[in-house]
């Protein structure tokens, strides 16, 4: 008696929900976007011959259902939860490690790799030739370069320290074929893995989050500019500014109780000019408002800003222009004070005529190229330049 009363409550149940659940989708308002996955929703299809004959409608209307699905957030927590608890330790390429640390697995992409080397050192060629002017190609690792042993041993991902090394070799090969012994290091080859290594117990990378926290980004800096590390002052003037971050990790593996991050900053870049995408200007490299969103990484430089330049606070008539992608955003900064003026171009979104740019601002003396591995190894950066 009771396994028809299951039966048949089961029945009911399921098709209760196949009925009821797409009227309350359609009955309620959609959303445009969702900002804990940080992604763009479907819409409701247009209903026309032509879309229902090519089917094109109903693909279009599986998309909209599923993104459109009544308190979608918590469906996805709740079943990524089950399969948190049954053992599944990967989500969408990420991992998420004991200690719950999320990492993204880093596939070697040589074709890509090859390409950037060769467009970064032919464009730093061409900027020392014309310009007189010095590069640095800088490429920083993701977490999963240091805390892997964290994770299972079946986890999927290619060493960093090996591509890392791959390119600093191909970029001195590069540079010494080009120069013809006319001149050396127009364009120099730069990673701070082995500086990061010495400090994997501090804080510097997120752990919902792709991004190296500032504290990682000013240990580079010192490494590179100064040489000299003091981990007693190095703290100084870094504050937290906000808590519960969630950031791009976690978008894609949403598991409740996983603890959110704290973002720290720098107090000593609240006074500085910046004009952002040509249209907004500042008087801070930090916004306030972005830590009331989600993605509170945006704090820094005022969101992802195609194209940018910064007043710094030296006396000397040098300026840098920086080629970057948003791990530069918290490092940035601190260049402040090493360059009187800060040029900012994003590749992936804004097309720089670098000719035309270059001419007027003979002040630029130097170049960076600066992003993190895995967009190094999966786009095609510096191409895209005029």
């Amino acid at each position: 008696m009771f396994n028809n009363f299951l039966k048949y409550f089961t029945i009911i149940l399921f098709f209760t929900f196949i009925f009821t659940v797409p009227i309350i989708t359609l009955f309620t308002p959609d959303k445009k976007i969702s900002e804990i996955e940080n992604k763009i929703l479907t819409q409701l299809p247009k209903l026309s011959f032509k879309n229902i004959q090519d089917k094109s409608f109903m693909n279009n209307f599986d998309k909209y259902s599923s993104d459109q699905f009544p308190y979608r957030n918590q469906f996805i927590k709740y079943k990524n939860a089950y399969s948190y608890i049954i053992g599944v330790r990967e989500f969408r390429d990420v991992y998420i490690s004991n200690d719950e640390k999320y990492m993204d697995k880093f596939i070697y992409n040589n074709n890509i790799i090859d390409k950037n080397i060769c467009q970064a050192t032919i464009l730093s060629k061409y900027f020392h030739d014309n310009y007189k002017i010095k590069s640095t190609l800088m490429v920083i690792p993701t977490s999963i370069a240091f805390y892997k042993d964290a994770l299972p041993s079946w986890t999927i991902s290619d060493d960093q320290k090996h591509t890392l090394d791959y390119i600093n070799l191909k970029v001195e090969e590069l540079s010494n074929i080009n120069s013809k012994n006319d001149y050396n290091n127009f364009i120099k080859f730069y990673s701070p893995y082995n500086i990061l290594k010495k400090y994997t117990d501090l804080p510097i990378y997120f752990n919902t989050d792709h991004h190296w926290t500032q504290l990682g980004a000013r240990i580079a800096y010192e490494d590179l500019y100064n040489k000299n590390i003091s981990i007693n002052s190095i703290y100084d003037g870094y504050n937290k500014v906000s808590s519960n971050f969630y950031g791009t990790y976690y978008s894609k593996a949403m598991i409740p109780n996983i603890k959110g991050d704290d973002l720290y900053a720098y107090n000593q870049f609240n006074n500085f000019k910046v004009s952002i995408d040509f249209t907004k200007n500042f008087n801070t490299l930090y916004d306030n408002d972005r830590l009331k969103g989600k993605n509170k990484y945006q704090f820094f430089l005022h969101g992802d800003p195609a194209f940018a330049v910064i007043e710094g606070n030296t006396n000397k008539n040098n300026e840098i222009l920086v080629f970057k992608d948003s791990f530069a955003h918290s490092f940035i900064p601190f260049l402040t004070s090493n360059y009187k003026k800060i040029h900012v171009v994003d590749p992936r979104y804004y097309h720089i005529d670098v000719k035309k740019y270059l001419s007027q601002n003979p002040n630029i003396k130097e170049v960076l190229f600066i992003s993190n591995i895995q967009t190094f190894n999966s786009s095609e950066l510096y191409n895209l330049l005029k």
